[in-house]
Formats: structure tokens, sequence, C-alpha cells
């Protein structure tokens, strides 16, 4: 059983509030083997991924909530399966962590124990933290008193610690997803260099074939929304890797069944008035070769068509 806990803060884009919550925990959903290979290689090898994790999020949500302070978490409850073929449940608890608080590894030991008690599973806690420069993260909780002694300690791991140039040469696909979260800090009030890291790693992606199309679409919604541009540069971004996207006839057909990112979007509305305008293009030059057989004067031609003299000219050689 695999519990996911997500917890960003909240930006803007375009004006409107972006739930980067949802990201996180929508992400790590669609590339939960990928997550699990970039932070728990060992686990991941255990894990028998033709059966697929059994998401349920509902349940947890309302039964794990810090109710002294009024926290509530984009969460993950899933059941995984293992290798051995042995109906034996494990219990991951994760967090994306934004910002430094001190009771965090408290927090950690309260979702072990309530988790725990009431699932009586094995866990194993992975805290990631997407923090700009911060070192001094605790990675352990520990309790001590008149003898009563505690410690309780958890995999932690901070996207700030994974170099770039080894994040772009990794084959696993999540490693796109922490160079997008380090990048959130690193372009912080850069639009443009936000615009030319956008462009580099969608181009990289479409590109490679390595990776499945679905996959390729999860990583696309994540980046886009995270890494919010002005309304300009996503005009300018989506106009570049259009012509990529329209050759890329899987990519299309599942951005035309789900809710593209604004990138995306703006690509097929690019592409659908492309379109109109090659349709109605091709229209008039129908029409015109239709109107010089019947010898009608070049110069009325043009002004029905709306086609310069010089196009209709064109036009007549060729029927010539």
């Amino acid at each position: 059983m695999v519990v996911t806990w997500v917890r960003e803060e909240k930006t803007q884009y375009d004006g409107n509030s972006v739930d980067q919550d949802g990201l996180w925990k929508k992400v790590i959903g669609e590339l939960f083997e990928e997550f699990l290979l970039f932070f728990a290689p060992e686990l991941h090898t255990r894990v028998d991924f033709s059966v697929e994790p059994d998401f349920l999020d509902k349940e947890l949500f309302q039964e794990i909530v810090d109710k002294k302070k009024g926290r509530r978490f984009a969460d993950r409850l899933a059941k995984v399966h293992l290798n051995d073929g042995k109906e034996q449940w494990i219990l991951i608890h994760i967090e994306v962590q934004s910002k430094k608080e001190t009771d965090f590894p408290e927090r950690m030991f309260q979702y072990f124990y309530r988790i725990y008690d009431r699932y009586q599973e094995k866990i194993v806690a992975i805290a990631v933290h997407t923090s700009f420069n911060q070192s001094d993260i605790p990675e352990r909780f520990e309790y001590d008193y008149f003898g009563t002694q505690l410690h309780y300690s958890y995999r932690n791991y901070r996207t700030e610690a994974y170099p770039d140039n080894e994040l772009e040469q990794s084959d696993n696909l999540f490693s796109q997803i922490i160079l997008a979260a380090k990048a959130l800090h690193q372009t912080k009030d850069e639009d443009h260099q936000r615009f030319l890291f956008k462009r580099k790693l969608m181009r990289e992606l479409i590109r490679n074939q390595n990776y499945s199309r679905t996959a390729v679409q999860a990583v696309f919604h994540f980046i886009d929304y995270l890494l919010q541009l002005p309304e300009a540069y996503t005009k300018r971004l989506s106009e570049e890797i259009r012509p990529m996207i329209r050759e890329e006839t899987e990519l299309m057909e599942l951005y035309n069944k789900e809710n593209a990112s604004p990138t995306i979007l703006n690509a097929f509305d690019l592409e659908l008035e492309k379109g109109i305008e090659r349709g109605i293009e091709f229209e008039k030059r129908d029409i015109t070769k239709k109107l010089i057989l019947k010898n009608m004067a070049l110069e009325t031609i043009a002004e029905i068509t709306e086609l310069t003299l010089e196009q209709v000219k064109e036009i007549q050689k060729t029927l010539n």
C-alpha cells in the first residue's frame, strides 16, 4: 500500500490560482513507476508493475488531517503488489514540502503511526523537499523522556541536491520533473530564462522516442502549469513547438482527448487557424482554375477571389 502526500505553496498562472498540490499529486500518480525508480530503486525492483497501483485517495484524505493547525494535504493511497506473488502490502509515505517547518519531523512521525495503527502494514517513508537552498532539513524525529525513548527516521531528499547535468543525462523521465521543480526557483522573476528552459525541455521530450507519449503528456502538463509564463511568452512557445507537435500524431490524439495545458492548447489553436487559412487558400485557387477555364477576364477573377492579379496569372501558367 502506498501513501503519497504532496505539499506545495500556491502561485499564480495568468491570473488564475494554480494548485501545485494537485500538480504533484497528478504527476506522481501518472509517473509512479518512474518516481519510485528515481527515489527508491531497490524498492522499485520488488514491485510488480504489471499490476496497476490501486489508488485509494479519498479514504486516506479523510483519515490523515492535521487538526491542530487546520492543514490539509493532497494525498495518495495506493496498493501495490510484489514480484514474489505474495499478497503483501507496502505502505509508502511521501511528502513534498515547499518550505522549512520546525515541526516537520514530528508530523512525519504522526502520519507514520496513524497509518501504521490503522493498516498494520510495513511503511517506507520518503520526504521530498522542493525548497530552494535549504540544507538543514531534519531527517529524524527523537523523543526522550524519563527513559522512554523514540527514534524515527525517514528517507529525506532535496531536489536542489541533484545536479542539473545529471538530471539532463538521466533516462528516468521523473528527472525532468525534478528539473522543472528546480527551475521554479532558479528562474523566479526571470521570464526569459524560464521560457528558454521550457522550450528546451519540451523540444527534448517530443524528440525522445524512448518515452511513451502518455508519459510525455503528463510531464508537459506538470511543467506548463508549474513554470508559469506571461501570455506573450506562452504564445511564442506555442508557435515554436507547433510544427513538432503536428508531426507527433499520437501526441496530438492524446491532447484531443484530454484537457491540454496552456502551451499545447495555444499550439492547437494556432494549428487550427493555419489549417483554416490553408483550406481557404486552396478553395480560392480551385475556384480560380475553374473561372480561368471558362475564359473569364483575369482582372475579374482576381476581384472575385480576392487574390492578386499576379497570383491569378501564376495559376493560369500551371493550367497551360
